[in-house]
């Protein structure tokens, strides 16, 4: 009577089985025809290779000294000027800007793969120019950090501005949206230029979580 039982709750696992898979296949072809299954497999294997792409991007971040870049001459591009003037009319500034721009980062393989935007807010008075630069950095890996760099300038020339970016400094992982494998994570990052290009340069400093 046992092995009856046993034979019968088979056949019903098996029924309940093939009564899914029929229900799957209706769904699919319902909603995409008869390439149903097809478009529903193709959907879930785009988004696994996704998944892994970017766990393996994290990877790499966590285990090597990684590096992005960006092209000058896209970012300039990009640039807005917000108005200065002075608020004072004894005031010591002789000469201000505040210029803020974006530009798409690439990685070693020359994929695009995040973004990077900046705000510079340069005053010149007696003794020089000042520049106060805000940094945004995001990549698809899900590293998110921002960073200040205060600097001085030659002049206000543009490229002179753009490469006032070049930097050494230590960053966190301090901003979680969306998936952010790194956050709470300290990075050494080091930021350095060319005549094309501006490169970021990061190694993970400390204990991985």
């Amino acid at each position: 009577m046992l092995i009856n039982q046993e034979i019968k709750k088979s056949y019903v696992r098996l029924f309940l089985l093939l009564c899914i898979g029929f229900l799957y296949h209706s769904h699919a072809l319902s909603l995409y025809g008869d390439g149903g299954a097809d478009s529903v497999r193709n959907s879930l294997s785009k988004h696994l290779k996704e998944s892994k792409n970017k766990e393996l991007r994290a990877e790499q971040l966590i285990n090597q000294t990684i590096t992005y870049y960006l092209y000058i001459s896209d970012f300039a591009e990009s640039f807005i000027e917000i108005p200065t003037s002075n608020v004072s009319p004894d005031s010591p500034t002789i000469g201000s800007t505040y210029l803020a721009g974006r530009s798409a980062v690439y990685d070693q393989d020359n994929n695009k793969v995040g973004t990077c935007s900046a705000s510079f807010l340069c005053m010149q008075n007696a003794d020089g120019i000042y520049t106060d630069i805000s940094n945004y950095f995001s990549v698809d890996s899900g590293l998110i950090v921002t960073w200040f760099t205060p600097t001085t300038l030659i002049n206000l020339e543009l490229d002179s501005i753009i490469n006032s970016m070049v930097t050494e400094c230590m960053v966190v992982a301090s901003t979680n949206v969306g998936f952010n494998p790194f956050y709470g994570q300290t990075f050494s990052l080091i930021v350095s230029s060319d005549d094309e290009k501006i490169y970021f340069e990061f190694t993970r400093t400390g204990t991985i979580f």
